[in-house]
């Protein structure tokens, strides 16, 4: 520790620190706009300038480093005409009318700046306005004028890509996004292009976020001080007035974000302390709000559904029950509160009522706990996209082990995990457990495995001497054991994961779909493909489902409920309710509550311990002439409860693209295939239809499809694909 004196106060400070840091901790604020103190100093905006006893000219306090006995000033009339200055200059690049406008305490109520600029122009119609740092800086500093020609640039707004919007006539050049995509996310989305009066943020040669390989994060949106990145879904609503901390039930990470409200409404979501993918940022408030959502109790009359009364609904519900008792089935999401759970599991028990639980059956789900990795280690990434579909987990793992992890991906399809990889092996479709069984010593039954033996030596010699862990989603590897010395870390991406391994499951979802006696089918949250006729099917969610159903239990979402959750490494999480559920739903656990007491039951509170059924390893078999090709499954991780995002949220369609049959060109142009043809995949075990899509990722002899819901679609094995729509 060394001691420096700032506008005269004697404050301690740490070897290698800023003195801008240091200034904080002693609750002297120096003002700044490109500072982030999750980011590498930049010292773009230069309005953090300070002067040093010995020195001629301010330096900029975000990269001064603080040296001992040094003596800075913060405030002083020549610091003071600096910043007004360079905010001044800023200004007459960004449109400043509201800004300096002598009567901006009145326009809320009177809109009179109307008559100075067009409203499109000003600050009370852009999504950040009192939300924005340049705004405040301007009233800190009491800028009235602007002594410079005024330069707009007339950049066209770039609406083109999913989720936000981009207007870079707002932007100051604080290098932010930029930072925060490259050094956090690791991406590299974006970049300044040009030099000068011309420089711009843009993406590498101005291609699409979608196609320069962005996280869709909002990393960059939540760190721009301005308004020149707008989430799109609540560009138009007012600044929030409340944040509720919850954990995201997304997927099973668990991530803790901030529900922003405004009105009672949640208007969007942002990290707390820490960072989330696309689904956490951008799925849950158009989720919650989406106008497609049934919030009231339906009950099918004839042939038409019908809106009831609560009282109708739980009547109806509970006298199936009771005619159906041993002859029911539920078919559980694991997307729901461990109270939820254990209530539902409580109300089984006491009917008497088979559960089944839309997971992977062919493994246990146990705690990650990657607190407890260290020393050298090497990951191997298996058939699973972090970038995609974990990169929560892959930005901690990255940060923990720093330049000491070694990854390597083995996967047949080309993912965006590429590109953080040391090695990247891909092996025929199959061929996996082969590989792995190479990597860790042992002889592999095929003689071909799509690898070159070069390839395995270079990874072998990777991760000698060190711990490593196989990454992998147990639904795209079902046939793959894990064995020493490698350790098995199974990412299953469903929420709350854990909580049902410990309260277990009777049967598996293939076998209650197949079971013959079971004539009441009740459907909580789950996706499903319905092969034969029940006498009764119950269905309880947020939208309506695909198939045909008797009554509709309006659910609310995990932002309008209260509970717990573990998320992947076993840790308990709270949930908070943020809004009040919208219409006439009700939480799930409110409403096995109010079934219970219509059928007079005592629930226990705690959840039941029981162990899970496991299921045998699908094996993979080979391709024929009647089957050619190779199928490769990967798991929809991108939804909640029955429905893929892609199916109800407008960008995710585009960013996921997972309703589409996907193929390499030459397997394509074989089976006389063009892009955008309707496809049907069929096989043993799947028949699967989608929109053709083409892509160099996808090993030539393959084809790719995404499945959500049902496991059944999950079995790997050879297919044949054909032409059902042009």
């Amino acid at each position: 520790m060394m001691t420096i004196t700032i506008n005269g106060k004697r404050v301690k400070a740490k070897r290698g620190e800023t003195v801008l840091k240091v200034a904080e901790r002693a609750g002297i604020r120096i003002p700044t706009l490109c500072y982030h103190k999750e980011l590498t100093p930049y010292g773009g905006c230069r309005l953090c300038v300070v002067e040093v006893e010995g020195t001629r000219t301010p330096l900029t306090a975000c990269t001064l480093v603080a040296e001992r006995g040094m003596v800075v000033r913060t405030d002083t009339p020549r610091l003071r005409k600096l910043r007004k200055f360079t905010l001044q200059l800023m200004l007459s690049e960004h449109p400043n009318a509201c800004l300096i406008c002598e009567r901006d305490a009145d326009c809320t109520n009177f809109q009179e700046c109307i008559k100075k600029a067009a409203v499109t122009f000003g600050c009370k119609s852009c999504p950040q306005n009192e939300n924005c740092a340049l705004q405040d800086m301007v009233r800190e500093f009491k800028i009235k004028d602007i002594p410079f020609d005024f330069n707009y640039r007339g950049l066209e707004l770039e609406r083109h890509d999913p989720f936000f919007d981009r207007d870079y006539n707002l932007c100051i050049l604080c290098g932010r996004c930029i930072r925060v995509c490259a050094e956090i996310r690791g991406a590299h989305t974006l970049e300044f292009h040009h030099r000068g009066p011309d420089t711009l943020v843009g993406t590498a040669f101005d291609q699409s976020h979608l196609e320069s390989d962005c996280q869709f994060c909002g990393a960059c949106v939540d760190f721009c001080p301005t308004g020149a990145l707008r989430d799109r879904f609540s560009r138009y609503d007012k600044p929030p007035d409340k944040k509720v901390k919850t954990t995201c039930m997304l997927c099973s990470i668990g991530c803790q974000i901030d529900l922003n409200l405004s009105a009672g409404k949640i208007t969007c979501t942002t990290p707390h302390a820490s960072h989330i993918c696309a689904r956490g940022r951008f799925g849950i408030a158009p989720l919650v709000n989406h106008p497609k959502r049934i919030t009231v109790p339906l009950m099918k009359k004839g042939d038409t559904l019908v809106e009831v009364e609560w009282e109708e609904a739980l009547s109806f519900v509970a006298n199936k029950l009771r005619k159906n008792r041993k002859h029911t089935g539920i078919l559980l999401n694991s997307e729901l509160t461990s109270e939820a759970i254990g209530k539902i599991h409580s109300f089984a028990d006491n009917l008497q009522i088979k559960i089944a639980v839309q997971m992977h059956p062919g493994n246990t789900p146990e705690p990650l706990d990657t607190t407890t990795l260290k020393g050298k280690v090497a990951f191997i990434v298996l058939n699973t996209d972090l970038v995609a579909d974990f990169s929560v987990l892959l930005l901690g793992l990255r940060k923990k082990h720093k330049n000491n992890a070694v990854f390597i991906v083995i996967d047949p399809v080309a993912g965006r995990s590429n590109r953080y990889a040391d090695v990247v092996l891909n092996p025929a479709p199959g061929a996996e457990d082969d590989v792995i069984k190479l990597l860790s010593g042992s002889r592999s039954k095929k003689k071909k495995t799509g690898v070159s033996a070069d390839a395995i030596d270079a990874a072998r010699h990777l991760i000698e001497n060190r711990k490593t862990y196989v990454l992998y989603n147990p639904s795209n590897a079902p046939s793959v054991k894990i064995k020493k010395p490698f350790r098995a870390m199974p990412l299953n991406p469903k929420s709350n994961t854990l909580t049902i391994a410990r309260s277990g499951f009777d049967i598996t979802p293939e076998q209650m779909l197949a079971e013959k006696y079971i004539n009441c089918l009740y459907l909580i949250g789950s996706a499903v493909d319905l092969d034969r006729k029940y006498d009764t099917v119950i269905v309880q969610d947020c939208f309506l489902p695909d198939f045909e159903f008797d009554v509709f239990l309006p659910a609310a979402t995990f932002a309008e409920s209260s509970g717990s959750v573990r998320d992947i490494n076993g840790k308990l999480k709270r949930v908070r309710r943020a809004a009040v559920p919208a219409g006439r739903a009700l939480s799930d656990g409110q409403i096995i509550d109010d079934l219970a007491r219509t059928l007079k039951i005592k629930l226990k509170k705690k959840i039941p311990k029981k162990k899970a059924k496991r299921v045998k390893k699908v094996l993979p078999a080979r391709t024929s002439r009647k089957y050619p090709l190779n199928l490769i499954a990967r798991q929809n991780t991108y939804g909640y409860r029955s429905k893929p995002l892609s199916a109800v949220l407008k960008g995710f369609d585009r960013l996921r693209e997972d309703r589409h049959v996907w193929l390499n060109g030459r397997t394509a142009a074989k089976y006389k295939l063009k892009e955008g043809m309707e496809a049907t995949v069929n096989g043993p075990h799947v028949t699967y239809t989608g929109r053709v899509k083409i892509s160099s990722s996808v090993p030539d002899g393959a084809v790719l499809i995404y499945f959500y819901g049902s496991s059944r679609n999950a079995h790997v094995g050879p297919v044949r694909i054909e032409c059902t729509k042009s």
